[in-house]
């Protein structure tokens, strides 16, 4: 099955004549890093030339930043940044993913983790592709999740029967570390009839918009997540066809579940 992140061209047409109401609402949300503590994390990790994604040339393509709900002291970060030697360019890049919390004051690092983005036809980074989830994921007593969503900005497949974006991973602390437990896809589309590229071929789509709730069971010790699609026949603005919720019940190591999921499609 041909699936792109991107939309096909003609969608993005329509798409960004309705004022780009893809968008979903927290992509208007500013998560600045100052440069002081990018600075900071970057001598830490051994890094030369970090500097403030969309206001400077250097190593770091993107960055959020924001203040732990549970601790102002503290702040969660996510920076995706290039190694001294990748000089490769956008869509060939192999850039690292620090998720981390910092103490606010001294920029010092305390539980992180580390990943790699690597770049391909469906896969781009850029300024803006980083975003902080924050949200009450109290997942067991004394442990509270928090996430990372990643929009890509590679164009895709040009005609594609389906489409993903905004990766969200929910990471929990671990033994000093930080530890990913769970990861999907919170925006994603499908075919259900004609195709993408025909606009006369009587093309209908459907999109589903995921949300994340806590459940009031726990599953080896950690509370069970309430994944939520509603599920429309158009970006937004549509008529919204169903919602239908799935549990996700954790294993002892993780929660099992497709980063594209097709629970909430016709079956």
């Amino acid at each position: 099955m041909d699936r792109s992140h991107r939309l096909p061209t003609w969608i993005s047409v329509f798409v960004l004549a309705c004022a780009s109401l893809s968008q979903p609402a927290w992509a208007k949300d500013a998560q600045p890093c100052s440069g002081e503590l990018l600075h900071s994390l970057g001598r830490q990790l051994g890094q030369e030339g970090w500097n403030v994604p969309g206001e400077s040339e250097g190593r770091v393509i993107a960055a959020a930043c924001k203040r732990w709900p549970d601790d102002p002291a503290q702040t969660v970060v996510a920076v995706a940044y290039l190694d001294s030697t990748d000089d490769a360019p956008p869509g060939e890049r192999s850039p690292r993913l620090l998720l981390s919390k910092v103490e606010g004051v001294s920029g010092m690092l305390r539980e992180r983790y580390e990943t790699r983005l690597e770049e391909d036809a469906a896969t781009e980074v850029d300024s803006g592709s980083l975003w902080l989830d924050t949200a009450r994921y109290h997942l067991a007593p004394g442990v509270r999740a928090f996430g990372v969503v990643f929009r890509s900005v590679a164009r895709g497949a040009s005609c594609p029967d389906g489409g993903f974006d905004d990766l969200l991973t929910l990471v929990v602390p671990d033994a000093g570390q930080l530890r990913p437990v769970f990861s999907t896809y919170l925006s994603q589309w499908t075919t259900v009839k004609g195709t993408s590229c025909v606009s006369d071929s009587g093309f209908e789509m459907e999109v589903s918009r995921l949300t994340l709730g806590i459940g009031p069971n726990r599953s080896n010790g950690y509370a069970d997540l309430i994944v939520t699609s509603r599920v429309r026949n158009d970006f937004e603005g549509g008529n919204v066809l169903r919602t239908v919720s799935e549990t996700v019940r954790y294993d002892g190591t993780r929660y099992p579940f497709e980063e594209f999921s097709n629970f909430w499609q016709r079956q």
